[in-house]
């Protein structure tokens, strides 16, 4: 797990591309602080550089791209510069540095985030005659490029955020992973050529042409959304989707990206039938182990998230059988889980924890943060996420990761995902049952409402929700309708003219028509729900240099898998998640498998505003923003807070968390 960044020069006036460099990687430094590197570009030299980070191994190394100078030392005009942050996961050795090079030197590569299946793919490539010196997953990566080009993306299953420099065909060629797990972003203008791996390394470029961009203010504050479009908070800096590449051609400096991955789903509705259930849990069982086993490989100790919840029990709960099975180094003698825990028994999920460590018997490690914890924390986890976050249940996450750093863990498995390749959103289920009336499965309904009372789910909810949306037709049309009350309703803390130019935006709200349950799941998944939360996940681990891992989103055999499987068997008597519970039967506590509520990253929030809530008001006081009423905000403060509705509570976190966000970007 690394930090990467590029410039390309392209115009002819002399830009100090190593300094503009050093920059950008100094501001990604809590992404690797284990290397530093750096080689730079021109027609007649390359240069191969280090910095105060560069292990002294790495300069003797003896290999093509070992560093010759330090970063201070290195003068000249260069055309192509790229810089790369370690942090050593597999390979602990200096022969890992990076940017890497093959043996020729006509190809380079910078690279972010784990290829899990590169052991296998090692070994393919050793087949077809290719030599390595390293046993990182870099050089795989690389060779594999070396051997399938563009079509190498096909092979991998992991994460990853790369750029490679093909000097045999003077283009960059960068692609980032299917599901978006790993991020990259890039700013083009008539003269440069960027990218990083955060947005903070561009937005503080002094070559970057960017301010704040309304647009995704407003769809922030009034919708929730966050970048949900290429351009995010910072104008003229866009973000690489998932499943896309893009190759820079440096001869005539034009860019083409396009989409290298589309994940297809099944919308054939069947009857549920039980023998076809076992099969697919047999299967889909094998695919999770598999998944999870694949993510423990590496070379530094490995934690878990632990919430309580059926994803993170799952995950931790399947490490500790892999673990009897045989020892683990990078596991040790116990299993370290990590949860976040609260005096407010309304937002603590430690006692279903403890069920789970007890039945593990894991090291059980506990963050008891505050709301003083968060006000002090506030502007730190801001500048980490480079944008505004959607709640305080990021600041849980946040000191989880702390805390794994504390005692010592470098890779963390995480849950994230879970919903929504197994379907666990409340919301699904009307989208379930109506495709069953759409399909005339009138006897199926009544089986499913003669289990309810089983289940978690509320009656009276699935049935005005479900008729709704069969009605309807479209999915979000009747969320929306009450949605758009509240908006205006709540525009009232928004600069009038602000509100006026750009309201037109919510009528994207009404254009998404979802019919079938995997159509859902889809959206969530290849959309820019999920991304986002992998986002927050990138940024709160990395801001404590620890990658995140996450099994449930990334792994390509039981992803595909998974959404291949009809409907009817992902709800099942009123069940979420469906085939992950009967899957893990006798690997997770009864109790566990069985539980009705969904609490996830919760933080007692409501009674954390409160008490903070002076303090929180400092934020707006002296920033009159041209996109709020300070005003209006200012008269009603009070009122807000004690506003016992949900949407009131979330707008408010949006103003706070936007005005703090303003505050540490200097914008």
């Amino acid at each position: 797990m690394c930090g990467i960044a590029g410039i390309v020069h392209l115009s002819k006036n002399e830009i100090p591309l190593q300094v503009s460099l050093r920059k950008m990687t100094d501001l990604l430094r809590h992404r690797g602080p284990d290397d530093e590197g750096y080689t730079f570009f021109a027609k007649d030299k390359t240069r191969t550089v280090g910095g105060k980070d560069t292990p002294e191994e790495a300069w003797r190394s003896g290999l093509p791209y070992a560093p010759t100078l330090r970063i201070e030392e290195i003068n000249g005009v260069y055309e192509i510069g790229l810089g790369h942050r370690r942090l050593s996961i597999i390979d602990l050795a200096p022969t890992g540095h990076q940017p890497m090079c093959t043996q020729d030197g006509q190809m380079w590569i910078v690279y972010n985030g784990e290829i899990y299946n590169y052991i296998e793919l090692r070994q393919d490539l050793r087949n077809l005659g290719y030599e390595f010196k390293t046993n990182t997953d870099t050089e795989v990566l690389l060779s594999a490029y070396q051997e399938w080009k563009e079509n190498c993306l096909s092979k991998l299953n992991g994460m990853w955020a790369f750029v490679i420099y093909d000097r045999t065909k003077n283009i960059l060629f960068g692609a980032r992973d299917r599901f978006g797990v790993k991020p990259v972003y890039y700013y083009l203008d008539p003269n440069v050529f960027a990218f990083a791996s955060e947005m903070k390394a561009l937005a503080r470029s002094s070559f970057v042409k960017t301010r704040i961009n309304p647009c995704a203010v407003f769809d922030y504050l009034v919708v929730g959304w966050m970048e949900n479009e290429e351009e995010g908070f910072f104008r003229n800096i866009l973000e690489l989707q998932p499943s896309t590449a893009f190759r820079y051609d440096l001869t005539s400096c034009t860019l083409k990206k396009w989409k290298y991955y589309t994940l297809s789903y099944t919308e054939q509705w069947k009857r549920f039938d039980q023998q076809e259930l076992q099969r697919h849990v047999a299967r889909i069982r094998g695919l999770m182990i598999d998944a999870i086993h694949l993510r423990l490989r590496a070379d530094v100790p490995i934690g878990s998230c632990l919430s309580g919840g059926l994803d993170s029990s799952t995950i931790v709960c399947i490490v500790n059988q892999l673990l009897n099975q045989g020892d683990i180094r990078q596991i040790g003698e116990r299993q370290r889980v990590f949860t976040s825990s609260y005096k407010h028994e309304y937002a603590d999920e430690s006692k279903w924890a403890r069920i789970v460590v007890d039945h593990t018997k894991t090291s059980w490690h506990r963050t008891f943060p505050s709301c003083q914890d968060l006000l002090e924390d506030l502007e730190d986890i801001g500048y980490a996420q480079d944008v505004p976050f959607a709640s305080t249940s990021m600041f849980a996450q946040y000191r989880v990761m702390k805390l794994a750093k504390e005692t010592g863990v470098k890779v963390i498995l995480d849950g994230q995902g879970g919903d929504e390749v197994f379907g666990g959103y409340r919301g699904y289920y009307r989208i379930f049952f109506a495709e069953m009336l759409r399909n005339g499965e009138i006897s199926g309904i009544w089986e499913e409402l003669a289990r309810l009372s089983q289940s978690p789910i509320d009656l009276g909810f699935l049935i005005s929700s479900s008729l709704k949306l069969w009605v309807g037709k479209v999915f979000p049309l009747f969320m929306v309708e009450g949605a758009l009350k509240t908006m205006r309703r709540e525009s009232r803390y928004l600069d009038l003219d602000f509100w006026r130019e750009y309201r037109h935006r919510l009528e994207g709200l009404r254009s998404k028509a979802v019919t079938s349950l995997n159509q859902a799941l889809h959206e969530s998944l290849a959309g820019f729900e999920l991304k986002n939360l992998l986002r927050f996940e990138d940024r709160n681990s990395m801001r404590f240099s620890i990658e995140a891992r996450t099994p449930f989103a990334d792994d390509l055999p039981l992803i595909e898998y998974l959404f291949q499987i009809p409907a009817v068997y992902k709800i099942h008597h009123g069940w979420s998640k469906y085939l992950m519970r009967e899957s893990t039967k006798d690997i997770l506590p009864e109790r566990i498998r069985l539980r009705k509520d969904k609490i996830g990253f919760a933080t007692p929030e409501d009674d954390w505003l409160r008490e903070i809530k002076d303090e929180l008001f400092r934020y707006f006081q002296s920033d009159p923003s041209e996109f709020l009423n300070v005003r209006e905000m200012k008269k009603d403060w009070n009122s807000f807070l004690a506003s016992s509705v949900n949407h009131s509570r979330e707008s408010l976190w949006r103003l706070i968390n936007f005005a703090v966000w303003k505050k540490v970007y200097d914008l």
